[in-house]
């Protein structure tokens, strides 16, 4: 590798994937804490698995997204 080649990957590639690895991951927590928060009941919690599953089931369905 030249130097150039050297510095565009340690400088531009290398933390594009470490941004993309740590924009995703933020993304995908968030997006579980949302879907937790929809199956919780009135009080806050989960009150057992029967009401997660009734609540999900409950909860109208979302189109597929397509890209």
């Amino acid at each position: 590798m030249t130097e150039l080649e050297s510095n565009i990957f340690v400088f531009i590639v290398l933390p594009l994937i470490f941004l993309s690895v740590w924009t995703y991951a933020f993304l995908y927590n968030r997006r579980l804490r949302l879907r937790m928060h929809e199956m919780e009941g009135p009080n806050g919690h989960l009150d057992s698995v029967e009401a997660g599953i009734l609540a999900a089931m409950q909860r109208p369905a979302k189109p597929a997204h397509t890209r």
